[in-house]
């Protein structure tokens, strides 16, 4: 077949539309157009067309991944089942993966960074509550066990229990302390850090002051 006009999509600047001699046209992606060379007066034989539309079908998938990934980094299985769901080939989606991990688009460590970085600034959680998310997520063994070393569960108990701390602080002793261990084990804390951030939690919001008052 003999390309006889390529246009513009409308809204679409990125994909095109061919116009072959026989009276079929193909919309395709320009780069994969550009890629191929094609032009008016360019001939197109079965084997090319099938090329060309495996190629396009990467550049669609890849365009989602991409999209995919906009909103915050994300893990390989992450990725992987987001294209799945849209019925894309288990041989599609390895390659493109591959093409976004060559351009450190999809980096499973520096998810775990990410993550945990995230997780501390806005919605601490400890080791074990930490590394079962990542779990979740797909990342492989070795990675989620480098959590110990970055994740300081000291500090991130002490902010999660002085959060709630000023929500709990008219109940006595007592019930304070076990709501709030309630809430730090939920988080994953280890119980040798949320006995500590709960006194300090407690002698902030006047605890102390309070027992005093009543010996």
């Amino acid at each position: 077949m003999l390309i006889t006009r390529i246009e513009t999509l409308p809204r679409r600047a990125d994909r095109v539309r061919l116009h072959f001699s026989d009276g079929d046209t193909l919309d395709l992606y320009r780069l994969t157009v550009e890629e191929a060379g094609l032009r008016p007066g360019s001939f197109v034989d079965d084997l090319l067309l099938a090329r060309l539309r495996d190629r396009d079908q990467f550049e669609e998938t890849l365009n989602r991944a991409l999209g995919f990934l906009e909103s915050r980094p994300r893990s390989e299985r992450e990725v992987r089942t987001r294209l799945a769901r849209k019925g894309t080939t288990p041989e599609l989606i390895d390659a493109v993966l591959e093409r976004l991990r060559t351009a450190g688009l999809v980096d499973d460590a520096a998810f775990a960074q990410f993550w945990v970085e995230n997780r501390e600034r806005f919605n601490p959680r400890g080791t074990r509550a930490l590394k079962a998310e990542l779990r979740q997520k797909g990342l492989a063994t070795e990675i989620v066990d480098q959590l110990e070393e970055q994740v300081d569960e000291s500090s991130g108990a002490r902010e999660v229990a002085l959060r709630q701390a000023r929500r709990l602080s008219r109940l006595d002793h007592q019930t304070f302390r076990q709501k709030l261990w309630a809430q730090l084990a939920r988080r994953g804390f280890d119980y040798e850090v949320i006995g500590p951030a709960i006194e300090e939690a407690w002698q902030t919001v006047g605890g102390g002051e309070t027992d005093r008052e009543h010996d």
